[in-house]
């Protein structure tokens, strides 16, 4: 097994919107890399995209650079790749979200949780994987439930939440372009939850079940921008879903505005920021955002480090043992009807390093 990691701390909003790949050709790409007999899962966020497969990393980042037309010498420069354990225990970080621009966040790991659904209904994803995946899930619901960093669930868009309530104490007026996403549906109520504003939202498909939301559709998101306090936009979209040049068309009112772009790549033309009282943040600004509350969970992280290094013990020696249990009735015969009570016993008291070595021997002498 393999991982490869192009995520914030390794390139910029600009590389990552390049590597983003959209929905309609997961499947695809993940039918590339698997070669029909490997399993495959691909990640993809605002914030990564990471490949986890079977086989060679060199030739998962020629599929990548293939779909993405990013020439495959920028990905390796920008990229991270783990082999083996590492690459275990690189998912069991990101899916307990301590590989996450907001420590602790939870999003990624339900966005772990559909990968894995994708490449299941794409048949990638019946070998060792749903043991590895599934165990990575189950430690990052511990890692929430014994430590503090489930105590106080930070993620995007809490923060964002936050951003723009701070903005001004009188009530305020909010367009949300791409409301139902990931991102968009945890956004909308925690804005809702502040109890001071009036969200309208546009529709493609998705529909909300709160009352007090205005619903438009898509096309009508220009009707009446300008009287918006803060326009957000959070979408998978190949282009802007809002641009300086149709905004300026519009009737602008002269009055303090936000705009937020949450997407990867960008869902907002840039050049908004020049608009009189604009001001635009974006995904990776809330890296600084972020950085308080990576400071205040500091101790926690090291707890559910320790909490993951356990889970990651258990898998590995689980791992092992599955390579044994085919010869299992051959070893019996062999060094007798105690042979599967040690087995289990030294596996309950080793480390995986020493039972990894232990099964090696044995299957040496198959």
């Amino acid at each position: 097994m393999f991982a490869i990691s192009i995520n914030n701390r390794t390139a910029d909003e600009d590389l990552r919107g390049r590597l983003t790949i959209p929905d309609e050709k997961m499947t695809g790409l993940m039918h590339a890399l698997s070669d029909a007999s490997h399993d495959a899962v691909v990640v993809c966020t605002c914030n990564r995209t990471e490949i986890y497969a079977e086989g060679s990393p060199d030739k998962a980042i020629e599929e990548l650079s293939k779909e993405t037309l990013v020439d495959s010498s920028a990905i390796r420069e920008h990229c991270l790749v783990f082999t083996d354990e590492e690459a275990v225990r690189h998912l069991f970080k990101v899916c307990a979200g301590l590989d996450s621009m907001v420590i602790g966040e939870d999003e990624i790991l339900g966005q772990v949780k559909n990968a894995a659904r994708t490449a299941r209904t794409a048949g990638t994803y019946g070998n060792t994987f749903p043991q590895i995946f599934q165990a990575a899930f189950a430690a990052a619901k511990k890692v929430k439930t014994d430590t503090v960093l489930s105590k106080t669930s930070v993620s995007i868009a809490t923060i964002a939440a936050s951003y723009c309530h701070r903005i001004s104490d009188d009530r305020k007026q909010i367009l949300m372009i791409g409301a139902g996403g990931d991102i968009g549906s945890s956004l909308r109520k925690d804005l809702l939850s502040y109890g001071d504003c009036d969200i309208t939202a546009t529709v493609h498909r998705s529909r909300f079940s709160e009352k007090d939301i205005r619903v438009i559709d898509y096309h009508d998101r220009y009707d009446g921008i300008g009287s918006y306090d803060i326009i957000i936009s959070a979408t998978k979209s190949p282009h802007y879903t809002v641009t300086k040049t149709r905004f300026m068309e519009q009737e602008i009112p002269s009055k303090k505005r936000l705009f937020v772009d949450l997407a990867i790549p960008s869902d907002i033309d840039p050049s908004v920021a020049e608009i009189p009282d604009s001001e635009l943040i974006t995904i990776d600004d809330f890296r600084k955002l972020a950085k308080e509350n990576n400071e205040r969970k500091a101790t926690a992280v090291e707890m559910a480090g320790q909490i993951l290094d356990e889970e990651e013990q258990t898998l590995f020696k689980e791992l092992d043992i599955k390579q044994v249990m085919p010869y299992l009735a051959d070893f019996q015969a062999r060094y007798g009807d105690g042979f599967k009570r040690f087995l289990f016993d030294y596996k309950k008291v080793s480390d995986s390093d020493d039972f990894s070595h232990f099964t090696e021997t044995i299957l040496s002498l198959k």
